[in-house]
């Protein structure tokens, strides 16, 4: 058997070579990685802050805290940017006069682009703009209506991955104010949410 002799020039070359190699494959899969993008659906428990305010003689607003639950559903971009739809349901506040009851129930359909600023290889801060569609139902002893109004969401937050597939996810939204016909009305809603994230990757 034939053995493959190295010339005796290309013997310092040699080392040299390898550590370049080994250099440019880390290198490589560090910007594979950067540039990696995927769909992910995820869920959460939402703990919604409601105030209804009114100019209705004799009635009074009032506040109430809420638990519901909201999905939504994304696509990231890179490790720093993502876009996604959701849905959250923000519960119920009720205005008063004497026994009587003004009651709205809010719900949120938004799209947002979130900023992702990685801290760690598994922590990142977020920052959450855009668009919500906000629908309200009042209903009781006053009138009986439905508005729907476009409004600025605006929220914070933090995730975490837990493995390539799960990620965990908090943050706080602020979805504006829903205001009935004549500004008699007005609901302004808020929502801390803890939640999880699948990545399809």
């Amino acid at each position: 058997m034939r053995s493959l002799a190295i010339p005796g020039r290309l013997l310092p070359i040699a080392p040299a070579a390898m550590l370049v190699l080994l250099s440019v494959v880390p290198a490589h899969a560090a910007a594979a990685e950067l540039a990696a993008n995927y769909w992910y659906v995820g869920g959460d428990l939402n703990i919604a802050r409601d105030k209804v305010s009114t100019s209705t003689p004799g009635w009074a607003g009032g506040s109430s805290n809420n638990v519901g639950l909201g999905l939504r559903g994304g696509y990231q971009f890179s490790p720093y940017v993502s876009v996604e739809g959701s849905l959250a349901s923000l519960g119920r506040v009720v205005a008063k006069n004497g026994s009587a009851n003004d009651k709205f129930d809010v719900n949120a359909l938004s799209v947002n682009v979130v900023g992702h600023l990685p801290l760690t290889e598994r922590f990142s801060l977020l920052g959450i703009a855009g668009v919500n569609y906000m629908h309200g139902r009042r209903s009781g002893d006053l009138e009986s209506s439905n508005k729907s109004q476009g409004l600025i969401s605006l929220g914070v937050g933090a995730s975490y991955a837990v493995t390539q597939n799960w990620r965990l996810r908090m943050q706080y939204m602020n979805y504006g104010k829903l205001n009935w016909k004549g500004n008699d009305a007005s609901v302004k809603s808020q929502a801390v949410s803890l939640g999880v994230d699948y990545l399809f990757r």
